[in-house]
């Protein structure tokens, strides 16, 4: 299912905050602050300016190793997949191997001896949305995805990169959740300024 996502500003923005959205990892010992990264980082969207981009239920998968230096090709993955980065003949390469018995997941198995394990990276809408940056050899990156998008003000924030990296400077402690599941269609709204504060609220949805 494809959901329509628009955002306008209402907000009295001279200080032109970015937005971010951010996806949550359903595992156990998945954070949003530090382990989340921004799929999405809304720029220069000014006021009653709008923003239109899709969130489906699509993903798809690649690995990298030796500190993203070197990445395999993107497969298409689906929920209940079993990926592997393993070396064939050909050289190492990403291939799906099995199937999971949880059918809600989506994992990435590490088959390779590399210095520092590998990265496993999950793409919605061709952007980043999740990733694990460690995975060693024989061991398993997760990914849990939900149609639940949280959003954000941030500055100096970058699109695939994580919340918590030196650059981001986060102004917000609490994200507003935008449930996604059994929509077609939905509008988001930035309000308030800098003096009372901004927040976001759902315009509409269908």
């Amino acid at each position: 299912m494809i959901t329509n996502i628009k955002y306008i500003n209402k907000s009295s923005n001279k200080d032109l905050p970015q937005v971010f959205i951010t996806a949550e990892n359903n595992i156990s010992d998945f954070n949003s602050f530090s382990d989340g990264i921004a799929w999405r980082v809304l720029k220069n969207i000014g006021r009653d300016s709008i923003s239109s981009f899709s969130f489906n239920d699509n993903y798809e998968l690649r690995a990298g190793w030796h500190n993203g230096e070197n990445m395999t090709k993107i497969l298409s993955a689906q929920l209940g997949g079993q990926y592997a980065i393993l070396q064939n003949e050909t050289g190492i390469v990403l291939e799906r191997t099995n199937d999971t018995v949880d059918q809600g997941i989506i994992e990435l198995v590490n088959h390779i001896h590399v210095q520092d394990g590998v990265l496993a990276q999950l793409f919605n809408a061709n952007k980043m949305i999740l990733r694990k940056k460690i995975v060693g050899y024989q061991q398993s990156a997760v990914f849990k995805p939900s149609r639940k998008l949280y959003w954000g003000l941030a500055s100096e924030i970058v699109e695939s990169k994580g919340l918590s990296s030196e650059s981001a400077v986060l102004s917000t402690k609490n994200f507003f959740e935008l449930d996604l599941y059994g929509l077609s269609d939905v509008l988001v709204s930035l309000n308030g300024n800098p003096k009372d504060g901004y927040y976001f609220k759902t315009e509409y949805q269908t």
